[in-house]
């Protein structure tokens, strides 16, 4: 490693983050044969972090993995937009990548379970692709994130908040189980798809592909779920529904696209919340039991505006709104209401 790569990463370390090198840092890990060389640094950084001779060492291979998200921006978003987005939001990760796993483990190293955590998060308004240590791998929709103990290798955990799609690596001496707010997904090997917003009292699972254990974490139900079969959880009300679907279609999110299969609208207003990270008022006088159906695109929010005053009696309004001192809240508010 170069004097002056080396400079880039301890920037990073030390919270000094500029788009130049965020961006050597992501070339620099793009590079496969470079790993191991990385890793290498890491863990001198590590040691020169952590001195005390107590404190055992760490493999900080899941750290490199954060480093190697990719976050996917959308196509139409202008070129300044872009590199400033990506400088932001590589910031945002990096840090996490190093310095919050580290102080995590520093204030954790005598608790075996709570604060032993790697967190990824994922930025609204994009999508993040993740790998995790055992070789399994998925997706992240916008203000979602995964936690996974350091021993994940040894027992495969993770609970997510939002909604996640995991392709799990197959390995049947060793059960992968995704932990949501009310429900626990256990699976060998499989493809599947997981809801569960905090600020959402439903919790659902599509399965792409293999065969999952779908329990109540109270003990309410336990069912396996194949090909094409969803189960949704009402947890305020209880209520436990199965289906037939076409699970690719909930899961073309990770590919760019939004499937709206003859969804209500309050529904339709939560997915337009959260993939275009804007705030959503919908005055449901007169819109009872409308339903919309399109395939499309993650692009513009005009054009899927567009075409729902096209396909629906509604009317809407965009309009910018001021955020709070720390930059929190949505920029834009969307109101819905009848034509």
């Amino acid at each position: 490693m170069t004097t002056s790569k080396k400079k880039d990463f301890e920037n990073i370390f030390e919270g000094k983050r500029s788009f130049s090198s965020v961006s050597s840092v992501i070339d620099y890990l793009g590079r496969q044969k470079k790993e191991r060389e990385t890793e290498d640094f890491q863990q001198n950084q590590w040691h020169h972090i952590l001195s005390d001779d107590s404190i055992p060492s760490a493999d900080l291979k899941h750290v490199l993995y954060k480093v190697k998200y990719d976050i996917l921006f959308e196509k139409n978003q202008k070129q300044r937009k872009l590199l400033l987005s990506i400088s932001a939001v590589a910031a945002s990760l990096l840090l996490p990548l190093i310095l919050i796993f580290t102080l995590n483990y520093q204030a954790g190293i005598h608790t075996k379970n709570t604060s032993n955590l790697v967190e990824l998060h994922c930025p609204e308004g994009t999508r993040t692709k993740f790998t995790l240590p055992d070789g399994s791998s998925g997706w992240l929709a916008g203000g979602s994130s995964i936690a996974y103990n350091l021993d994940f290798n040894q027992a495969r955990n993770v609970s997510v908040n939002g909604e996640a799609f995991f392709d799990v690596k197959r390995d049947p001496k060793n059960e992968f189980t995704v932990e949501l707010n009310d429900i626990t997904v256990r699976v060998l090997g499989t493809q599947f798809n997981v809801l569960n917003y905090n600020d959402d009292p439903i919790s659902e699972v599509v399965v792409l592909s293999g065969l999952v254990q779908v329990a109540g974490n109270e003990n309410q139900f336990q069912e396996q779920l194949s090909n094409n079969r969803k189960l949704q959880f009402q947890s305020e009300k209880n209520e436990l529904a199965l289906s037939h679907v076409d699970a690719s279609s909930y899961t073309a999110w990770k590919k760019g696209r939004l499937i709206f299969n003859n969804e209500n609208l309050e529904e339709v207003c939560r997915k337009i919340e959260r993939y275009y990270n804007i705030e959503v008022e919908l005055k449901t006088e007169g819109l009872d039991n409308q339903l919309f159906r399109a395939d499309i695109e993650i692009g513009r929010l005009s054009e899927l505006l567009n075409y729902m005053s096209l396909a629906l009696p509604i009317k809407y309004e965009l309009t910018n709104q001021n955020q709070n001192k720390t930059g929190e809240g949505k920029s834009q508010k969307l109101t819905i209401s009848k034509n």
